[in-house]
C-alpha cells in the first residue's frame, strides 16, 4: 500500500495544538506502518530535526511553492494527480481540490462556524470551503471528540450520500466520521520529571492564544476576583496575541492588579513544564475547543484544572475537571478558589486528573489512526 502524508502543519518550531498533532502522529505512525507499506511525506521545504529521520520505507517529496498560502491547493494537488497514493492522510484539516477518493482527513474543530468574528472574513470563507470539500469528498473523516463530531452534523449534516457500483451503499454524514482522541507528550510533561525553579510566586496559569475565543479578559477579570482573597497571587498567560487582543490589553489595562498580571507569550516545552508544573491552578474556560491538549498536561504533571463545562474540554477532562460557566466571571473565581481554599479537594481532583490522563496516547491515537487508513 502506498500512504501519503501531508507533513507541512508538523513540520513547525513553534507548534500550537493542531501542529503538534501532526507532528505526534506522524512520529507515531512511524513506529506502526508496516515495512510492506510504502509513504510518502509531503512538504514544502526540509523537515525538522527529528521529523526527518525516516524509516527505510519512507521518503520526503518536497513541493515547492514561492507563496505562503495556497500551497495545498497548487504543487500538493498537482502531485496528487500526478501520483496519487492508494491512501492520502491529511492530519491539518486540509483536502486539495484534487485529492484521490480514499483521503483520510482529521477535522479538529469547527470555531470559525461557532464564533465566525474572530476570524478574518477571507479566512473564515476559505475555511468553510475547505470543511465543505472535506464533507464532499473524503473518505472518512476523523476527529477527537463526540463534540466535534456533533458540531460537523449541526453545521454540514445535509443528507450527505454517495453512491458504490459495487456494493449501492448509501452512507451519511455520521457514519463517515470517527472519534478518535488526542493525546499530550508523557516524555515531556509527567509527574517524575523534575521541573525548574518557580521564579513567578503562587500563580494560576492559562495557555493559549490571547484571543476572545480563549476566553482571556474573562480570565484577567475573574483573576481579579480571586486575587481579593489571594493577595500574594498572580496570573500568568502563556500564548502569542490573537484575534481581538485589544479587547485583552484593555482588560489587562484596567484591572487594579495589572501589576500581577505576566505575559510570556510563546514558551518552549522545557519552560512550560515549570512553569505549568508549579502553578497552583490552571485555568482554561475557553469558549470553544475541539479537544484541549493543554488540559492533559497540566493533569499530567498533577495541576487542577478549571476548564468551561458543555463542550470538549468537559468531555475530555470528565470528573478530573472543574467545569464553569465561560460567559459567568464569578463562577470562574469561584471554582478558582474553590481549589485554592480547600486542599482536600485540590488534591482529589489532582488525583482524578492523573487516573483519567492513562486514558490517553499518542500512541493510541497513531494506531487508531493507522487502522482507519
Amino acid at each position: 500500500m502506498f500512504i501519503g502524508i501531508d507533513a507541512s502543519h508538523a513540520n513547525k518550531l513553534q507548534r500550537t495544538g493542531v501542529e503538534e498533532y501532526c507532528w505526534q502522529v506522524i512520529q507515531e505512525l512511524k513506529k506502526i506502518v508496516p515495512s510492506d507499506c510504502r509513504v510518502v511525506l509531503y512538504s514544502n521545504g526540509n523537515l525538522l530535526p527529528e521529523l526527518d529521520q525516516l524509516p527505510a520505507n519512507w521518503e520526503l517529496k518536497i513541493l515547492k511553492w514561492p507563496l505562503k498560502k495556497m500551497w495545498s491547493q497548487f504543487p500538493l494537488a498537482y502531485e496528487l494527480w500526478k501520483n496519487p497514493p492508494d491512501v492520502y492522510f491529511s492530519p491539518g484539516q486540509l483536502l486539495p481540490f484534487f485529492a484521490p477518493k480514499n483521503s483520510v482527513v482529521m477535522v479538529h474543530d469547527s470555531a470559525f462556524e461557532a464564533y465566525p468574528n474572530v476570524y478574518r472574513f477571507f479566512g473564515r470563507q476559505y475555511l468553510k470551503w475547505m470543511n465543505r470539500l472535506i464533507v464532499k469528498k473524503s473518505k472518512l473523516i476523523l476527529t477527537s471528540t463526540e463534540f466535534n463530531k456533533q458540531e460537523m452534523l449541526k453545521f454540514y449534516d445535509s443528507p450527505h450520500c454517495h453512491s458504490d457500483r459495487l456494493k449501492g451503499v448509501e452512507e451519511s454524514l455520521s457514519n463517515k466520521i470517527k472519534v478518535i482522541p488526542l493525546a499530550c507528550d508523557s516524555k515531556k510533561f509527567n509527574l517524575e520529571k523534575s521541573a525548574g525553579q518557580n521564579i513567578y510566586g503562587k500563580y494560576i496559569l492559562s495557555i493559549g492564544r490571547l484571543e476572545e475565543k480563549k476566553n482571556t479578559a474573562r480570565i484577567v477579570e475573574a483573576f481579579g476576583l480571586v486575587k481579593k482573597q489571594f493577595s500574594d497571587l498572580k496570573l500568568v498567560l502563556i500564548g502569542k496575541h490573537g484575534a481581538c487582543f485589544e479587547k485583552i490589553q484593555r482588560a489587562i489595562d484596567s484591572s487594579e492588579y495589572k501589576k500581577d498580571i505576566i505575559l510570556l507569550g510563546f514558551v518552549e516545552a522545557d519552560e512550560l513544564l515549570t512553569i505549568l508544573k508549579n502553578a497552583q491552578v490552571f485555568v482554561f474556560p475557553s469558549l470553544y475547543e475541539g479537544f484541549g491538549i493543554p488540559v492533559l498536561e497540566a493533569m499530567t504533571v498533577g495541576v487542577p484544572v478549571v476548564v468551561s463545562k458543555g463542550g470538549a474540554l468537559e468531555e475530555v477532562g470528565k470528573e478530573a475537571v472543574e467545569c464553569v460557566d465561560p460567559l459567568d466571571t464569578k463562577d470562574i473565581s469561584e471554582k478558582i478558589l474553590n481549589l485554592l481554599q480547600d486542599e482536600e479537594y485540590k488534591k482529589q481532583k489532582i488525583a482524578l486528573g492523573l487516573e483519567r490522563v492513562k486514558q490517553f496516547s499518542w500512541e493510541k491515537t497513531a494506531r487508531e489512526t493507522y487502522l482507519s487508513l
